[in-house]
């Protein structure tokens, strides 16, 4: 719901915007275009143009209209077939068929408002597209008389109640026969908002507090009733003595999903960071003791190269392919207080890099990957990819670990990361580079291999993949 007290845009203002963003992120050219939020900020400042000066700020319904069409677009899509007896291909998607779904989804979502959701969505159409108007005041007003009807017809197809393209659903109910429906579950949630506490500068408890005197109400992960933040374990010595699969939450608070961090007291500060509590087990799973010399591989944004930085200090270099986004990774460190040496580096390329072998005692490499461990966050993804970019994306993973392996020295570790749940895209890759690399020498990490996402409130996570390769001597 709208913050009380925040003027809104009229409503068909609203489904076009969202509209605007869906449109923009699901077209045949979104592998290469901004991802959701990105979308939402430009068709938020293209309708502002149309409504003209104003105070009005609509910004949290839209990424909740808008996330919410994405999580249940498979059912939209199904109903949208059901009612015009015809079949709409993702590269025929069009404006009026978003701004149809959003409306959809939201009479879904407020169906009290159903009414005032149809009447708004037609002056839209009438505005956008006056060609599809009839079309879909016809189809939204059919819903409004059969919904139950028509949602149980829907329902009668996996895509309708999975919300996951059908190639997607089938990989999940191979790679993990017992828990793929608990895996589809956990992204049908929205995402708590997850921050990762700077401890240089203060302490998960205090943090806390202070958030509680402007009113924010953080919880800790994984705490009983009755427990505190704070109750948890500290130290980095502490934390490794946790037994297996118990994950390392010291230093994380969670917050409700609506909550605006940039808003949260402290930020400017640089007293904590966003970063989903599965990817914060990266810094911990590194092994590092002070002093090492580190690097990250496929660095920006930055969320882990900060994170290593606050366990320990250590001669750390940042490689990422992107100039624009080593940019944003500068500016998040400056905001941490914490400093690495940056360099824009491709690894798939025929240049040389810029270290020496035997260079570092610890790397951490964030491949590339479908990022299908991460839709709670970002539900537009599972709409845009395609199961052919796995194999590519496994040759990519495979040609990076080879081509970094000689800068590791002898005695340290690789942690290899994809916030992927595809085994194409994560066991794979790693068992093909060590049949490849006689002095690669896997140690288990029980648990994180996968980490699955969990829908469980007080331990909230994406999935990720995680293998740590220790190199040994011959």
């Amino acid at each position: 719901m709208a913050r009380q007290g925040t003027k809104r845009w009229a409503l068909s203002w609203e489904l076009q915007a969202a509209s605007l963003a869906l449109h923009a992120s699901l077209s045949p050219q979104a592998h290469s275009s901004a991802g959701l939020p990105e979308q939402l900020h430009r068709a938020r400042a293209q309708v502002m143009q149309g409504l003209g000066p104003q105070d009005a700020d609509s910004s949290r319904i839209l990424r909740e209209m808008a996330a919410g069409a994405l999580r249940r677009w498979g059912l939209l899509h199904r109903l949208q077939a059901l009612m015009s007896q015809r079949e709409t291909a993702p590269e025929a998607l069009s404006f009026g068929d978003c701004l149809l779904r959003v409306s959809l989804s939201w009479m879904i979502e407020q169906p009290h408002k159903t009414a005032v959701v149809v009447d708004q969505a037609v002056e839209c159409a009438k505005r956008i597209t006056p060609k599809t108007s009839p079309y879909t005041n016809a189809l939204l007003r059919r819903f409004s008389r059969e919904r139950e009807a028509l949602l149980e017809r829907a329902q009668a197809f996996d895509e309708a109640i999975w919300n996951v393209p059908a190639w997607w659903l089938e990989s999940l109910r191979l790679a993990y026969p017992a828990r793929w429906a608990e895996v589809l579950k956990a992204a049908a949630m929205p995402s708590t908002l997850s921050l990762r506490v700077n401890r240089r500068k203060t302490t998960a408890r205090a943090l806390a507090a202070r958030f509680a005197e402007q009113g924010y109400q953080a919880q800790a992960f994984g705490l009983g009733s009755g427990a505190q933040v704070g109750d948890l374990r500290g130290s980095i010595g502490e934390d490794k003595a946790l037994k297996a699969h118990a994950m390392y939450v010291s230093d994380a608070l969670y917050l409700p999903p609506s909550t605006d961090p940039k808003g949260l007291p402290g930020f400017s500060e640089g007293l904590f960071s966003v970063q989903d509590l599965g990817a914060q087990q990266a810094a911990w799973l590194l092994d590092l003791e002070p002093g090492m010399r580190v690097l990250d591989a496929c660095a920006a944004p930055g969320g882990k190269t900060g994170h290593i930085l606050e366990l320990v200090d250590c001669d750390l270099q940042a490689w990422d392919l992107s100039a624009k986004r080593l940019e944003r990774l500068a500016e998040n460190l400056k905001r941490l207080d914490l400093h690495a040496q940056l360099a824009c580096v491709d690894l798939l390329g025929s240049g040389s890099l810029p270290a020496a072998a035997g260079s570092f005692d610890r790397m951490l490499l964030d491949a590339p990957c479908s990022a299908s461990g991460i839709i709670g966050r970002h539900p537009e993804i599972r709409w845009r990819r395609v199961a052919a970019e796995l194999a590519d994306h496994q040759a990519q993973q495979i040609a990076m670990l080879r081509r970094l392996w000689p800068l590791l020295k002898t005695g340290g570790c690789l942690l290899f990361v994809t916030c992927s749940v595809f085994p194409e895209e994560g066991v794979q890759p790693v068992e093909a580079f060590l049949a490849q690399q006689p002095d690669a020498q896997l140690e288990p990490l029980d648990g994180y291999s996968p980490l699955l996402p969990s829908s469980n409130t007080s331990l909230k996570h994406d999935g990720f993949y995680y293998a740590r390769i220790r190199k040994r001597s011959l």
